[in-house]
């Protein structure tokens, strides 16, 4: 690695010292770069606008004196740690004391013995170096130390939602299945099924909040591979909208699918998109209010038409480059303090489940991780009163799977 150049300015109102002090410092192994200033309030404007590693100055200079300028670039927070070398001919140790009060890193008595000021620079050079490492590591430090602490915040968060959520099912397993054992011979068959059944309910919940859970932890380790293909969304979304039909019908809810043709081609991976359909569609019948309607639909942006074969080497160059999947619901829509934090890990919204269903609050993070994963994107428009409206947009080429932008909440 090439060694650093250093800049040096040097403030003298004497234009004879400023060459002989320049042209010394240029001439050097080291070859300074060198900038200059014919007085105090010049080179104070200088060392804030340039920057320099070292500042090398005369005390005695008129209008600003060197101590005045001195005291000046310590009282900026731009150049208070620059480090200044005095030059001085007074040779009172009184001088040298006030210089050093001052703030100066170190002083030159004048006439100038050309080794002595070499030495110097580069002892103070080096100085500054080592405390610009040490500062630099110190914040590196302190960035580490306030990330490791909100690690550790979100991980007692994490272990107190996890354990918070998980206690409720185990009990009840717990005490369905002590009932059951102790009362085994008093029970009728149906008392025992509808037993299993709550049982086999609240495993359900532990295992979906524990699926979450790895979920996020494969996303955030880079563990989350995907493998994009041509596939036909169609089919994938009617065949989630007929997994939720009979949970939407309990709760008098009627789900609708509309889309522009039989044949919707997407380029990203079919299990994950179907994992991001499914938690969508989930959430619009968990949080419906009974006897309203759903909304499912597949878009093709621009309503070009998109080619029937799907072979990689005979793609049309009329292809759209994103397919929209909205998922709209009749609800009563989300504040704007909940869009806030719709898509955080372990949102609590002030919707709740309108069917008592469980919610972990993992599942919409996951869903724009899997979304962005495939250089797609997913936000929600919503207003209160109006229902909410959740958009996943997917590409259809491999062309259009360039890096998404950040995606705001609507």
């Amino acid at each position: 690695m090439a060694q650093k150049k250093h800049t040096i300015l040097i403030i003298d109102d004497n234009p004879a010292n400023l060459e002989a002090i320049g042209a010394c410092l240029r001439l050097t192994q080291e070859q300074y770069t060198v900038i200059t200033a014919p007085n105090g309030q010049e080179g104070c404007q200088k060392a804030i606008f340039a920057q320099p590693d070292l500042v090398i100055m005369d005390w005695i200079m008129p209008e600003m004196s060197g101590l005045e300028a001195l005291t000046l670039l310590k009282g900026r927070t731009e150049t208070q740690d620059i480090p200044v070398v005095m030059l001085t001919g007074l040779g009172s140790a009184k001088h040298v004391e006030y210089a050093l009060n001052a703030g100066a890193a170190d002083y030159l008595r004048t006439p100038i013995d050309k080794n002595e000021l070499l030495a110097r620079v580069r002892a103070t050079l080096a100085l500054q170096d080592s405390y610009k490492e040490i500062k630099h590591q110190r914040e590196k430090l302190e960035t580490q130390n306030h990330e490791l602490l909100a690690l550790n915040q979100e991980k007692n968060e994490f272990l107190g939602i996890a354990a918070h959520d998980l206690k409720n099912p185990l009990n009840n397993i717990a005490d369905l299945a002590r009932i059951i054992e102790q009362d085994t011979d008093s029970m009728t068959l149906a008392e025992i099924q509808d037993f299993a059944k709550l049982i086999r309910e609240s495993s359900a919940k532990m295992f979906e909040l524990v699926r979450n859970l790895l979920d996020v932890n494969a996303i955030e380790r880079g563990g989350i591979h995907v493998q994009a293909q041509h596939f036909d969304l169609v089919p994938l979304v009617n065949a989630v909208i007929e997994t939720y039909t009979q949970r939407a019908a309990s709760k008098g809810i009627t789900l609708h699918f509309d889309y522009e043709r039989e044949e919707m081609f997407a380029f990203a991976d079919e299990h994950l998109s179907e994992q991001v359909v499914e938690n969508i569609i989930s959430n619009a019948v968990k949080y419906s209010p009974h006897g309203k309607n759903v909304y499912v639909r597949i878009k093709d942006e621009g309503g070009r038409m998109q080619q029937e074969s799907v072979a990689d080497s005979d793609l049309s160059p009329h292809t759209s480059s994103f397919l929209r999947i909205e998922v709209a619901d009749e609800g009563p829509g989300i504040s704007a303090e909940d869009m806030k934090k719709l898509f955080g890990k372990f949102a609590r919204l002030s919707a709740q489940p309108t069917g008592g269903e469980h919610s972990t609050g993992l599942g919409l993070s996951i869903v724009r991780k899997l979304a962005e994963a495939m250089h797609g994107k997913v936000w929600c428009e919503s207003q209160i009163g109006c229902g909410a409206t959740f958009i996943v947009e997917l590409p259809t080429t491999p062309s259009s799977s360039a890096p998404p932008t950040e995606t705001g909440i609507v």
